[in-house]
Order: structure tokens, then sequence, then C-alpha cells
């Protein structure tokens, strides 16, 4: 079925309904980034795959919301069907709601599943005077006949050598975080959250090591709301050892029900679903909406964790010299396509025993094609790799021990000037965030101009942020903190030592080239002065920058030298786990000095 015809058939549910308009969000009850199969709706309601943006459909008209990492893959993708792109963040471009007061008249009804949106966005849409907003059930079993099932992976688990603290105690951290005496409750519905507090792992969600469930934290235990058939018989028995009760995925409510009858206080995240807190709403359950604490404690690794992650980094260190020396030697063959360079580095990737799966789906863009943030190429739009031009390459692994992000962009032969000149001008940024020294409390706002000074100095800028946290194996995008130049919550966090953040400006030019470059920071320790506590970054990643497209005379002695320095720590770090002598060849010429 088209696009097309699954708008029609929307629509023909609309006037059996009586209803005016729908709002098809791209999360599940969880609030995911990324979600399971079953719930990826908008994705089949509008034939855009990426991973933000919101639908609406009203009998007349539809429209997309999404932020400018998607602007180019979206508007491709919406061609030729009866969606509007609406650019997110743009000057102009108007909300949601305000579209919907725009296309509709006084005291139509504007409907949303009450389980896949969370309470905070539905009272950031209830705002409107002149729409009903209302929540209604799950409509898509009848609309999508193919629709998948709950996912039901098996769960694992992450032992605490790994996760460097007990369940027992990340569940007294949370305790203390807010007041859980007698009869008061806390439902988390993070999934990387309830992950991160049991010291557990799953595969519900692609890319995203984590299982469907909710958990119940109170003064003297914890109840896990997941479907047993997850749980093997090693998984069950830890959880029993960890005092933490089992129930079914599908009976929060019923908790609920049953405990609402003696004084009990629930505190729901801003995550949760509407459809949660207005089933307490009916109840008459006495609660509140707060801010869930697990954001702000994990966002601080432990040494367990740091250790972690810099194991990890030379797995996929390793992973990446090979593939690169393999990109170099067969390039000119015009064998090679987008999509084969990635099966060929996720071939890589996968040799390591400490491999857990992929922490997103690759985006491998040439020429043109870098210019589109998050691509992911197609057989339909994939293309060969010529000699010429840069290829923007960002992956990442999940293993044993941590998360990886990395992004190159690569010279595969001669570079035009304009290349090279915003080439330079990313890596000087890139540079610049790396070697920031600056205090305790320090936010992402004002970090973010480190990596954009020296390309707005000539005209250029990007739309997506420059850093975002990534959790411990777990997901490759975790709060509560961002390095970027818009002032929202995120970017007003503090930082403080142990916050893992990645460092990834880039300048993309529609039509011609993509360039990024991207490596994985941790705040750590620098010294403390009679004017404060200040912190540096240490550098996780480890992995060549290619020096092929940089103007090097655009480059100042410092900047040099930080390169020089990341490099000798690369082949330093590299070289002993490299056992093919080709490959130690090519990292060797790959790490000299310039």
């Amino acid at each position: 079925m088209s696009v097309t015809a699954r708008v029609a058939q929307i629509r023909h549910w609309l006037n059996l309904e009586n209803l005016d308009a729908l709002i098809i969000p791209s999360t599940d009850p969880h609030n995911s980034e990324y979600t399971p199969a079953r719930w990826k709706v908008r994705e089949w309601a509008t034939g855009f795959n990426g991973s933000a943006g919101t639908a609406v459909i009203t009998k007349n008209s539809a429209a997309l919301w999404t932020d400018s990492r998607y602007f180019i893959q979206a508007a491709k993708q919406l061609e030729g069907t009866p969606y509007e792109l609406m650019k997110d963040g743009v000057e102009g471009t108007p909300t949601i709601m305000e579209w919907l007061e725009g296309e509709l008249e006084a005291e139509d009804t504007v409907v949303f599943v009450g389980e896949m949106v969370s309470i905070s966005q539905f009272e950031e849409w209830a705002t409107s005077e002149k729409l009903n907003i209302e929540a209604i059930e799950d409509p898509f079993d009848y609309l999508w006949s193919e629709r998948p099932a709950l996912a039901n992976a098996p769960m694992r688990i992450h032992y605490e050598h790994l996760a460097g603290e007990s369940v027992a105690s990340k569940l007294e951290r949370i305790r203390q975080a807010i007041d859980l005496s007698e009869g008061n409750y806390l439902i988390m519905n993070d999934l990387s959250e309830i992950a991160w507090a049991l010291n557990l792992r799953g595969a519900d969600v692609e890319y995203n090591p984590v299982f469907l469930s909710y958990l119940l934290v109170y003064d003297k235990g914890a109840i896990l709301f997941v479907d047993k058939r997850k749980l093997t018989p090693e998984v069950n028995e830890y959880l029993q050892k960890t005092g933490v009760k089992v129930r079914d995925y599908s009976g929060l409510k019923y908790f609920i029900a049953d405990h609402n009858d003696n004084g009990q206080y629930y505190m729901f995240p801003q995550t949760i679903s509407y459809d949660i807190v207005h089933y307490a709403e009916r109840l008459g359950v006495d609660y509140d909406v707060i801010e869930c604490p697990v954001e702000a404690i994990r966002m601080i690794k432990n040494p367990a964790e740091q250790e972690g992650f810099r194991r990890a980094m030379t797995n996929d260190g390793v992973a990446m010299v090979k593939f690169l020396r393999w990109l170099d030697e067969n390039v000119a063959s015009g064998t090679i396509t987008e999509l084969s360079a990635e099966e060929k580095l996720n071939a890589l990737r996968m040799e390591h025993p400490e491999f857990r799966g992929f922490s997103f789906a690759p985006i491998l863009g040439y020429a043109a094609n870098g210019a589109i943030v998050h691509r992911e190429a197609t057989p339909e739009d994939n293309s060969t790799l010529l000699p010429k031009g840069l290829l923007l390459c960002d992956s990442g692994a999940h293993y044993r021990s941590g998360t990886t992000d990395i992004t190159r962009t690569i010279a595969l032969g001669p570079t035009t000037a304009e290349e090279r000149k915003a080439y330079t001008l990313v890596l000087k940024g890139n540079i610049a965030l790396s070697r920031c020294v600056f205090p305790e409390g320090t936010t992402g706002l004002q970090l973010d101009l480190a990596a954009r000074y020296a390309m707005w100095q000539e005209g250029y800028d990007f739309g997506h942020g420059t850093g975002h946290g990534v959790g411990s194996r777990l997901c490759v995008h975790e709060g509560p903190h961002q390095i970027r130049k818009n002032v929202r919550p995120c970017t007003l966090v503090p930082f403080k030592a142990g916050m893992t953040i990645t460092n990834e400006p880039g300048i993309y030019v529609e039509g011609k080239f993509g360039i990024r470059i991207e490596n994985l920071l941790m705040a750590v320790e620098k010294e403390k002065t009679p004017y404060g506590h200040f912190l540096r970054f240490e550098t996780l990643t480890l992995c060549p920058i290619d020096v092929r497209p940089i103007e090097i005379s655009m480059l100042n002695e410092q900047e040099k030298a930080w390169l020089n320095d990341y490099h000798a720590h690369v082949r330093h770090q590299l070289m002993p786990l490299l056992d093919d002598a080709a490959d130690q060849k090519w990292l060797e010429k790959a790490t000299a000095k310039i």
C-alpha cells in the first residue's frame, strides 16, 4: 500500500469516527527515541524513516515536522505523497498547533494515541484555545494490517564489574534523590533508565540494548513490569537475588488500581504516557509529575564505566583502522558502494569477541549524499564511491564494556578548494572544543561557541547539535546534557567530571558534500585554582583523522600540535593490537606528523 493510500485510509477512519485530525508522533509508551517496530507508526503512515518527526493528518491536508538533520532526507521521502514538509526550528515554520488552528474550524477535534504521547507533550498541545485535543485508544491494529507484534527478545545481565555499582546501591541512590518514604511510589518508564538501574540489557529496540518494561521503586523494594518470557533462567535468578519482584508488562495499571486505598502517592516522570496519567486521574490517584532523578545520577560515569569506554574505543579503533586501510586500497576499483562499504565496516566490528551490536544505523554519504545529515543508504539510492571527493562515515557499536559513536570524513582522492576549506574549518572546531579548559558548571550552551567560532568567521554553520551524551553500554544518545547553540534545558545542564559528550561539528553544502568529524569526549579534572575548579576534556575515540583534505595553512601551531599529539596517542594505543603488518604500516602513515 502506498503512502497516499495509507493517508486515504486514515482519512476514511477520521470520517467514520467523526474526527477532524490525527497527530502521529515518533514515540512509543516509553518516549523512546528509537522505537520498537510495533510503534513505528509515523514511518508507516508517511514513508519517512528518520528517527525524529511528527505527522499530522486532517481530512484535507497533511504535514510532517522534523528537524534539520532530516530536511533533505524528508524532502526526498515525502516527494509524491500528500505531506507538506515542515522544517522545525526554521523561522516562519508554524508549530503543529498553529498549523492545525489554521487548517481547522473552531471546536474541531484533534486526536492522538494516548499511550504514544508523553504527558509533557500533551500539555504543550492542550494550550490550544480553538481546538478540542483528545486522547484515543490505539487504532493502528485496525489501520495497519501487518503491524508487528511486541518485541520479545531475551534479557542479559550487565555484570557489576562492568557497571561499577550494584543494583541495591543504584536503587538506594534513587530513593535518596526523591522522597520514597512509606506509601510513595516512583514509576519509571524510560527503558534506558530501567536498564541502567537494574544492570540489565535487552534487545527489544533496534540499536538500543533495552527491554520493554516499567519499573516501580518504593521504600522497601522495586517491581519490574516485563514480559516474563524475556527472563532467561540466569536473569530470573539474578532478579530474585537482587530482591526485585516481577509482574507482567501489562500489569502497571492493575497495580495502581490495587494500591490506591491507603494514602499512596505516585510520582510519574515527565516522559510517562498521557494514557497512564489519565488512568490515574480517573481513579482519583494522588500523584505528581516530576523530573526522574536517574538522568542526573547516571550522567556521571563511575571509574568502571570510564574504563569500559576506553576499552570499547580500542576495540572500535582497530576495526576503523582496518576499514580505512581497506577503503584506501580498494576505492580506485570502482566497485565499492556506500552499502558495500557499510557491510565491510560492520563485518570488521563484528569480528571482535566483545561486539554486542551496532549503536545506530551507519550513515555513509558520498559526495552530495554527505549533505544528508542522517542518511541511510538504500539499494535504490546507493552511490558508487569514486577516487575523488569526500565520504562521510558516521557509525558506532556496542561492545561488552561500552558504546561508541564516531564520524570520519575521508578523502577518496582529489578534493576541491571548497571541500578543503570546509573540512579544515570543521577540524578547527573539533580541535577547539577538544582543547577546552573550563570551570566546573560550564554549560553546553557556553561550550558550543568553541566548535562553531572558526566556521562562523567564514559564514558557515550547521543546524544540528554539537554534542550529546553517550550511555555506558546503553543508548548512543543519552541526556540530560547537550552541546548546542539553542537555549534548551539540555544546553543549560552544568558540566561535571565524568560526563561524556560527543564532539561533532559539521558543514553541509547541499548538492555537493557533507563534512563531520566526531570524537567522544569525557570531562575530567584539570586543576583547582583560586578562581575555581577547572575541567578539561579527555578524547576517548581512537582513530586517525584524515589529514589529506586539510588546508594546512589554515591551522595554527596549537592546532597542529593537538592533532599530532592525538595521532601519537592513537598510534600508541592501537599499534600493539594490529596483527597485520599492512594495517600497522597504514596506521604509521595515517598518524604521521603534519
